[in-house]
């Protein structure tokens, strides 16, 4: 410890150019880093969802939870396998090994599921995906005593400015119902032109289709052909011809069937403020920030709310970047306080520029601590704030102890220069041991396993 402060005595400049790289590096690294909630992490959880619609979850179990499991459960690298069955729904997740290759496992899933051959004939395609850690920033209400449609059509255009914005790529519906034609035929108007229900179904399905017609090679280049009869809207589906009668005219859907642009039948609703609503919880990627997703929309709706239809408020909701602004504001608020007080009190008792020096040392601490942080790929997060604000104390305690005692020995008559070097060789080593301790009784965390581990 003597042979480093006398280092830093004889390397001034050094030190000097030391620090302000330190201060002036890492301030801008602390201005550039990432806000959010909690740290991104992979959780090591694949999904494999199907959809069986109109089935009890004791069919869903049997049909298609068990046939899944027996499929995966011998794919190296996954550890448990945890199913749920639900009315029409079934989900089987398979949590991996620690660093297990994710994708490879995900592509030997596919593989073994896309064998299986034995589902329901009503089910639905799996759906393989990998569980990841989305945070909410924020949700925007979209309410008002106006028709579900109205109320959609309008959630649709403020969700697709949201995602064009540059601070956002997610933001989906929550409370919304999903769109549904429905097609309720007469029996009577089967029998009357002698036509079955399943005939019908089966002209809907093969008239409302895009499909590829092939490549023509020409002299020019080469031509796709491709047949678009998607149909989007009931007044498309109305018109669908089924059969062409004896006197030539052609017998449509329409003329057959009540046919209705609505809404699926489910149970879902959204009230905002005790008024019919439309949630868009807009989300954040591992590679945006907390804050500014908040200020992007914040400012959105207000350019916006006075050009919404008559009847439509738009407001915020669960916005949780005010948890982590708060913590940073605390995080100043205390260390501004842990400055000034140390300041103050070594000025009144010791000296002025000791007293300066001192309380320098706290941020020029925790510049070091933003760079090695970012360094690392971490965040500006609760759990990172949190070991800020618990390392106030312990940084201030430490710069107190060695700037008193040089002190100490500048009292004692000696010059300033052997001050710093007998004061700081003569408390180094234990405030060094110190701080070696805390670190130690917190290096048991890195052992920890799983996703709390990783947490």
């Amino acid at each position: 410890m003597k042979a480093l402060g006398k280092w830093s005595i004889d390397n001034k400049v050094t030190v000097n150019l030391i620090m302000v790289f330190v201060i002036v590096a890492g301030l801008i690294t602390a201005l550039n880093m990432k806000r959010e909630i909690m740290p991104q992490f992979q959780l090591d959880m694949i999904q494999i969802g199907v959809e069986y619609q109109g089935a009890a979850p004791e069919d869903v179990e049997k049909g298609v939870c068990i046939k899944i499991e027996e499929k995966i459960k011998g794919i190296e690298g996954i550890v448990r396998i945890l199913s749920s069955a639900y009315e029409g729904y079934g989900s089987v997740i398979a949590e991996l090994e620690n660093n297990a290759d994710i994708q490879k496992i995900k592509d030997d899933i596919k593989t073994e599921i896309d064998s299986i051959e034995t589902f329901p004939q009503e089910s639905k395609k799996p759906v393989i995906v990998e569980i990841a850690n989305r945070e909410p920033a924020i949700t925007v209400a979209v309410y008002g005593d106006v028709s579900e449609k109205l109320l959609r059509k309008t959630a649709e255009k403020i969700r697709d400015d949201l995602v064009a914005a540059p601070d956002i790529s997610l933001a989906s519906f929550v409370g919304v119902r999903d769109y549904e034609i429905s097609v309720e035929i007469s029996e009577e108007k089967l029998r009357e032109y002698g036509i079955t229900f399943d005939y019908i179904a089966a002209v809907i399905k093969t008239q409302s289709l895009d499909m590829p017609g092939g490549v023509i090679k020409a002299s020019s280049g080469e031509i796709l052909l491709r047949t678009k009869g998607e149909r989007y809207t009931g007044a498309e589906f109305e018109k669908i011809p089924l059969i062409t009668l004896q006197d030539g005219t052609v017998l449509a859907l329409g003329d057959v069937a009540e046919i209705t642009d609505g809404f699926e039948d489910a149970d879902i609703q959204a009230r905002f403020n005790g008024k019919p609503a439309a949630l868009i919880q807009v989300n954040r990627t591992d590679k945006e920030d907390m804050i500014k997703i908040a200020e992007t929309v914040k400012s959105y709706i207000a350019q916006i709310q006075n050009d919404m239809p008559s009847g439509i408020t738009l407001s915020t909701w669960f916005d949780l970047s005010i948890m982590i602004q708060d913590r940073i504001d605390l995080l100043l608020k205390n260390g501004g306080q842990g400055i000034f007080l140390v300041f103050l009190m070594l000025a009144i008792f010791l000296n002025l520029r000791l007293a300066f020096w001192v309380a320098l040392g706290l941020p020029i601490s925790f510049m070091a601590a933003f760079l090695i942080l970012d360094f690392y790929g971490a965040t500006i997060n609760m759990l990172s704030l949190f070991a800020f604000i618990m390392t106030l104390g312990i940084i201030v305690d430490d710069a107190i102890i060695i700037g008193e005692n040089v002190y100490t020995h500048f009292d004692k008559g000696k010059s300033p220069r052997n001050a710093v070097i007998d004061g700081f060789s003569q408390v180094g080593s234990p405030v060094a041991l110190a701080i070696a301790t805390t670190m130690t009784a917190f290096i048991p965390l890195l052992f920890i396993s799983g996703i709390m581990g990783k947490f």
